[in-house]
Parts: structure tokens; C-alpha cells; sequence
């Protein structure tokens, strides 16, 4: 078992990359003998190792590093059909991947993720370290215990304990976590942001999701449902189309890849993203038509989320098709429209293509986080 001083060397090197034991002190304000007793006892552990030596003024230091045998993760995604499920190790880089047929039934889904965690386990390759958690993935809102999914319409769940369940049946620690939070989780410890203390996530696929890190942390909300921006009303034009939520007017009915490839084949186009954005490409103009309203239609949800949040950067993640496409530029187009000017503030638009693994893989990195930084968030 990790203490706090464990956790704190294992966040440093976990987001800084090796570090010598005189920059650990330094960065977390403790003695060289603190530094020195906690590191000797991650290296008994096989956690940490010890790296190159780099010479400067003085005794050459030795750099300090998390080794990729230390753990590892098993991530597994009912945000969609099929179920994702991934093994990665604390970089976050991925070690083998399985795919199955997803079951709604409370009983069936348990026994599926049970047999598919066996079944990991059973072909990891060689070198990786003991597996150190699971995490699951769902769309939909997760209590603040990350165990308990309290509402899923994709799934038609509500209170269900799912994750002290599946731990009971596996061995191991499970932590749950909606899809959109799964992905910042993932983008704070092993993408592009991780630097950054605000920012914002968006994902744009069968629906929309949204996340915040605040302050450095993940920004859940007081029920958990803090960035469900999917089912917020953005009805443009006058039109209000009704949502499977039952509201009208929702930003899923028009940006949502569902409402995009519906209203392509309402003016008989054909109904797929990659041939859509190639007829718009072309300047055909009904493809022009769905692509700029889709992408202003989030545009001005993003410039709500600036307004109400002020972040850093929000990154916005994508069908491939539509990260350099007419959906792309009406969606900066409407954010610059609609944020107020702000000479020496700027939020960053990063959009990033989005692809079927990446929610087993932000599964996998709850299991991470927890691993590297005990069980406060990051």
C-alpha cells in the first residue's frame, strides 16, 4: 500500500518524466532523507528504477523512472457496440485489445466484463506488471464513489452498483466513470494537456460529451453530471427537434453524428461522414448545408462552455472526417462569433481525431490515476 509521499513521487514522475531524487525534494518540498527512504522503498517494489546518470557540478545525479513493468490496466468501454477492452501499462501505452457484443441485461454484462478480464489475463504478453485495477467506462452519469452508475439510457441502467460488483467477481479494484470524464482522465495523464490546470474536453460521436479539469482536478458537479452538455437546448433557426431524452432542441439532435448522417439521408445523401465531407468538400451544396449547421451548432455550445468556464484549451475530439473539414471551420467560426472579446486571454480549440478504442483506453487510465495518485482525484 502507497502512502501520500509514495503518491507524490509516482504523480511527479508519472506527468514530469524522470526526475533525480535532489528535484523530487525540491518540486515537493522535502528533505533529501524523506525523498531518499521513499524512493528506496518504490525501487524494493519493483515500481521505479533507476536511469541514466547526468553529470553537471559536483556527483554526477541518477534520474528516477517509472518502469512500464511497475503495473498494469485493464480498460473496458460499454459506451458503445461492440465492448472495448484494453490492457495498458502506466504510460499508457496498450499491451493487447479484445472486442465483444454488448449486453445490457445487469447479470449478463457482469458475467461478459468477468469472463473478459479472465481472458486478459490469460494472453497478457510477457514483461507487463500485475494487473493494478479496472476501469469502466459508460455513458451516462456515475455517482462520486465511482462505483454506482446512477442513470444510462444507452444502457437503460439506473442505481446500478456495477462497480463493487464486477470487483467482487474479479479480485480487483473497479472504478466506473462516465465516458466523457474517462477521456479528460486520459488527456490529463497521457495526452497533450496534461500541463494545463483548466481545461475542457468535448466528444462528438453517437452523442456528446463533455468533461472539466478545475483547478486541477477532475470538475464532476454535484450529482455527477457536470459537463452533460449533449442534452442542452441549442435549437438554431427556430427549429426545435425533439431528442430521445424527451426535450426538444437538444445540441445531440443537430451536432451528434446520428442527426448529421439523419439529415443527410432526409436530402438523399449517402449516409456516411467520409462521403458527406467529401460532397462538401466538392461544394455540394445540401452536404455544405448539414456540415456548417452541425458544426455552428457546437460552436455555439463551445462558446458557452468559455463563457461559463473560461478554460485554457477545450479539446474538441472528432470523427477523423471532421477534424479538418466544413463541420471544422463553422465550429471556430461560430465560437469566435459568440465569446466575448478578450485581448489577452485566449481559450485554445484543439480539435483531435476520435477513434472506438480511445474509451477503453481512458477506461484503463481510471485505473492509472488511482495507481499513480492514491484515491484523490488528479
Amino acid at each position: 500500500m502507497f502512502s501520500t509521499g509514495h503518491h507524490r513521487i509516482l504523480s511527479v514522475l508519472s506527468r514530469s518524466g524522470p526526475q533525480s531524487r535532489t528535484d523530487l525534494a525540491r518540486i515537493l518540498n522535502l528533505s533529501k532523507a524523506s525523498v531518499t527512504a521513499l524512493v528506496r522503498e518504490l525501487i524494493e517494489q519493483n515500481i521505479l528504477d533507476e536511469r541514466e546518470r547526468v553529470f553537471g557540478f559536483g556527483r554526477p545525479a541518477i534520474m528516477l523512472g517509472l518502469r512500464q513493468d511497475a503495473a498494469s490496466f485493464i480498460g473496458i468501454s460499454l459506451q458503445a457496440d461492440p465492448v472495448q477492452i484494453v490492457l495498458t501499462d502506466p504510460h499508457g501505452r496498450l499491451h493487447a485489445r479484445m472486442s465483444l457484443p454488448l449486453e445490457t441485461d445487469v447479470a449478463a454484462c457482469l458475467d461478459l466484463m468477468a469472463n473478459a478480464v479472465r481472458q486478459i489475463l490469460e494472453d497478457a504478453p510477457t514483461g507487463i506488471g500485475a494487473i493494478a485495477g479496472i476501469g469502466v467506462v459508460i455513458a451516462g452519469i456515475v455517482a462520486s464513489d465511482s462505483q454506482t452508475c446512477l442513470a444510462s439510457a444507452t444502457l437503460g441502467w439506473h442505481e446500478v452498483d456495477i462497480g463493487k460488483r464486477l470487483s467482487a467477481m474479479t479480485g480487483l479494484p473497479v472504478f466506473v466513470e462516465n465516458d466523457a470524464n474517462a477521456l479528460i482522465v486520459a488527456e490529463q495523464l497521457f495526452g497533450n494537456s496534461g500541463d494545463l490546470d483548466n481545461f475542457s474536453l468535448v466528444f462528438v460521436s453517437e452523442g456528446i460529451g463533455g468533461a472539466h479539469i478545475v483547478n486541477g482536478r477532475l470538475h464532476r458537479g454535484r450529482h455527477g453530471g457536470a459537463g452533460e452538455i449533449s442534452h442542452s437546448p441549442i435549437a438554431i433557426d427556430g427549429e426545435a427537434l425533439p431528442c430521445r431524452c424527451g426535450n426538444r432542441g437538444c445540441l445531440e439532435t443537430l451536432a451528434a453524428l446520428p442527426a448529421i448522417l439523419g439529415a443527410a439521408r432526409r436530402s438523399n445523401l449517402p449516409d456516411d461522414i467520409a462521403r458527406i465531407d467529401e460532397l462538401a468538400t466538392d461544394g455540394h451544396p445540401e452536404a455544405l448545408a448539414i456540415l456548417h449547421r452541425a458544426g455552428t451548432a457546437l460552436g455555439v455550445s463551445l462558446s458557452q462552455i468559455i463563457q461559463l468556464v473560461d478554460p485554457a484549451r477545450i479539446v474538441v475530439k472528432l470523427d477523423p472526417h471532421l477534424v479538418e473539414s466544413v463541420f471544422a471551420r463553422a465550429l471556430r467560426q461560430a465560437v469566435e462569433a459568440h465569446v466575448l472579446r478578450r485581448d489577452r486571454y485566449v481559450t485554445e480549440l484543439l480539435l483531435a481525431p476520435l477513434y472506438p478504442g480511445d474509451f477503453a483506453t481512458g477506461a484503463a487510465s481510471l485505473a492509472a490515476q488511482h495507481f499513480l495518485f492514491g484515491n484523490t482525484s488528479l
